[in-house]
């Protein structure tokens, strides 16, 4: 089977090591020697990029690996059949039964969709809406979909 499913992987990792890299290098130590950090502002946007990246590149990454191994599993006609359910229903299916797996799949999904259906808010009337921080989204996205990769080779 033909895919760029490796690469995929590659790129959300390498965007996240990238991200990673930046941030260290913004954080710097107070210079009173007080614990904590002094961040830089990055006024290029260039970590939250990198993490934009890594998070749509789990994403493919993701949607690449439910196919393979769903047609593998339960051949092309019967995966198409559950190809428009979410995340959490297509592992299920796929024999993926790990409850906090699952939870973090949502949390993923929900991230990713944030990300690629983006819904302007008004700061002034944000109230309760939440906001998630793009480094850590990166992180916990790229570390998902690997663990997701793991339990699919582990499942029934």
């Amino acid at each position: 089977m033909l895919s760029n499913l490796t690469t995929y992987l590659a790129i959300a990792e390498e965007a996240l090591a990238e991200t990673l890299r930046l941030d260290g290098l913004a954080r710097i130590p107070k210079p009173d020697g007080q614990p904590g950090y002094v961040v830089a502002i990055d006024v290029n946007r260039q970590s939250f990029k990198q993490s934009l990246i890594a998070i749509s590149f789990a994403g493919m990454y993701l949607d690449a690996l439910l196919y393979i191994v769903g047609t593998v599993r339960l051949g092309v006609a019967e995966y198409l059949k559950i190809d428009r359910k979410t995340y959490e229903e297509k592992l299920s299916l796929l024999g993926v039964s790990d409850a906090k797996l699952l939870a973090t799949c949502k949390r993923f999904r929900e991230t990713r969709n944030d990300l690629t259906h983006e819904k302007a808010v008004d700061i002034d009337k944000a109230g309760d809406h939440e906001f998630r921080m793009a480094q850590r989204e990166a992180a916990a996205c790229v570390s998902f979909v690997k663990d997701v990769a793991n339990a699919l080779r582990n499942a029934p």
